[in-house]
């Protein structure tokens, strides 16, 4: 049900009971303001009856008795008057008027009825107004009752007009009321709330540009206007997003983009090693040969120089393509870095549905190293971890001291590794998530890093119980020391 018409039907409900209320009391108010005439009509007209009846009974002159009744009834044919004497006995009444159980009661004990009575019979739901007197001579003694009966059927007719007049109002009442509910509800309650709600549904499909049309200047206008600025600021908020978003993306690429030259310089590095010795060598024999005699020796020795020196200069250009920017070692805090990738990947961890929380175990925790060096580590650690934890698993990240040393530990509920993994963790190029896009790249990075700061890397890992990698560096006192 709609609360256009909840609403509607609770406002008729309580009309309805005021309304209803009102009738019932001006009902009510009606029918004794017309008993109450009617009493006071017949009352009147009895008390005239029992003077001229009273004498003339006294006076034992029956016919003024019946030219009274006679008179009477003309004036008044539905009026049936009785009159009997001291015992009971009826002594004249009206022409058509009946006697019965009600009037022998009321004319049967006249010593009963020195004062005048006026009753409705029956009182549940009555047809007669009776007035009863008692016919007295002068020294009040009783000789006779006079009984006065009218019907109520005129009274009892104007109450059923004024009832189906009430009943008739109310229902106009009810009618209008359901009618103007309805309209003023839809005016003012249902279209408002339904532009509001397609707003809603507008947002929930991703049209952050949906605005609904100001109302009035009442609680629903105040609830658009809320509504309104709260979808703006969600805009800001994901236009925010989504430039972090890109701006990590870009951050990632180029992390992953330094992995690789990181590699690469390893690799020339050890290239230039192993080929540099022999490569002076073969150059300086074939110089030697070059001072020969024979011009076809000559020239082949002069094209072994030209070679060499031409591998000489692509391994130098590797090398330099390759080599790491020089770290800015110096006194640091590692919970900086850290905080700072957790940070960065706290968004991506809750979109995989992945548990990240952080223990720096009341820090700072000073080490010697290069913050931007120490982040690449934290970063490569996590984003592995991540890789390996599947929705709705955790991953625990602590920064604590022991025994001298500052500890990063990275602890993750993925599927853990096996003796031979373990055995091949760092190795550049070596990966298990090949199929996934993995280069092999980030734990060789970790590694080169961490000999970097004198630090050792540590993994703790059994199949089926997720992996724990531990970086240990030396504490910037105990280096101070050394």
């Amino acid at each position: 049900m709609s609360i256009r018409l909840r609403f509607t039907l609770a406002l008729t409900a309580v009309g309805v009971v005021l309304f209803g209320t009102y009738a019932w009391w001006a009902y009510a108010s009606e029918r004794n303001e017309l008993r109450a005439a009617a009493s006071s009509e017949i009352r009147i007209l009895g008390q005239s009856l029992e003077t001229a009846v009273g004498n003339a009974l006294r006076d034992k002159q029956s016919r003024d008795i019946e030219e009274t009744l006679s008179t009477l009834e003309a004036l008044a044919p539905k009026v049936d008057i009785y009159v009997h004497d001291a015992d009971g006995k009826p002594i004249a009444r009206s022409r058509g008027a009946v006697r019965d159980a009600v009037i022998e009661s009321l004319a049967g004990h006249p010593a009963t009825a020195r004062s005048d009575q006026v009753m409705f019979a029956p009182p549940e739901d009555p047809t007669r107004l009776i007035f009863t007197g008692a016919l007295t001579v002068d020294d009040g003694t009783v000789i006779g009752t006079l009984v006065v009966a009218r019907p109520t059927d005129d009274m009892t007719s104007d109450l059923q007009r004024t009832r189906d007049r009430l009943l008739l109002a109310l229902g106009v009442f009810l009618i209008g009321a359901l009618v103007a509910g309805l309209a003023l509800g839809t005016i003012y309650v249902a279209r408002p709330i339904a532009r509001l709600l397609d707003g809603v549904r507008q947002v929930r499909e991703g049209d952050f540009r949906a605005r609904v049309r100001p109302g009035r200047g009442d609680e629903i206008g105040e609830l658009v206007a809320e509504f309104n600025a709260m979808i703006a600021t969600l805009a800001e908020s994901r236009a925010r997003i989504e430039a972090e978003a890109e701006a990590r993306t870009r951050l990632e690429l180029g992390l992953q983009r330094v992995d690789k030259l990181v590699t690469i310089g390893q690799l020339s590095a050890g290239l230039a090693h192993e080929i540099g010795s022999p490569l002076q060598v073969l150059s300086g024999r074939a110089s030697a040969i070059v001072d020969h005699a024979d011009p076809e020796v000559r020239r082949q020795a002069q094209l072994i120089v030209a070679q060499c020196d031409r591998i000489t200069r692509v391994v130098e250009q590797l090398l330099s393509f390759g080599r790491r920017t020089p770290a800015v070692i110096g006194p640091c805090d590692l919970v900086v870095p850290v905080v700072a990738v957790i940070d960065l990947l706290a968004t991506e961890a809750r979109r995989r549905q992945i548990s990240l929380e952080l223990d720096t175990a009341d820090g700072p925790h000073q080490i010697v190293g290069d913050v931007d060096q120490l982040q690449q580590v934290t970063l490569n650690l996590v984003r592995n971890a991540m890789n390996a934890t599947p929705p709705g698993g955790s991953i625990f990240v602590r920064v604590d001291r022991a025994h001298g040393l500052v500890r990063l530990m990275v602890r993750d509920t993925g599927p853990g590794m096996d003796q031979a993994t373990k055995a091949r963790l760092g190795e550049p190029f070596f990966t298990t998530r090949a199929s996934e896009g993995g280069t092999g790249l980030g734990l060789a990075v970790v590694r080169a890093i961490a000999e970097e700061h004198r630090a050792k890397v540590e993994v703790i890992s059994e199949p089926g119980a997720g992996a724990e990698f531990v970086v240990s560096f030396p504490h910037h006192k105990e280096l101070v020391r050394a």
